[in-house]
């Protein structure tokens, strides 16, 4: 067998990489009438199965781009966090009742807004 043959032979063995969809985030703006309640908003985590713990951010402080094990459910209750999303060149911005559902895997970040940001992390 000559180098061309061989060449040839190994490319037809080689299988492709399979498509994996990509995970995107889903962003839910708030809809409500007035300023999201703590516990109203808890008690909807719940009852969607999940565990959530209150997090306040002070002013202008966050986290740099990260990824979990695990999806994540950030839903805001003051303040203003903007999410950093690197892998897409976005930056989205969370005002009171906005949530932000993160996979498992996405690169994100954080910045709270001036006022900071309290907000609920939520995981099943």
């Amino acid at each position: 067998m000559n180098d061309a043959t061989r060449t040839a032979s190994q490319a037809a063995r080689v299988l492709p990489f399979p498509a994996f969809p990509k995970p995107a985030p889903r962003m839910v703006l708030w809809d409500a009438p007035g300023r999201p309640q703590e516990e109203a908003v808890r008690g909807r985590l719940t009852e969607a199965g999940y565990q959530a713990v209150k997090w306040t951010s002070e002013p202008a402080t966050g986290y740099p781009p990260h990824v979990h094990i695990y999806p994540e459910l950030l839903w805001l209750i003051s303040g203003s966090l903007t999410v950093i999303l690197p892998a897409e060149g976005r930056l989205l911005e969370l005002t009171p009742g906005d949530r932000i559902e993160i996979p498992q895997g996405l690169a994100h970040g954080t910045m709270a807004g001036a006022d900071g940001a309290t907000y609920l992390l939520a995981t099943k």
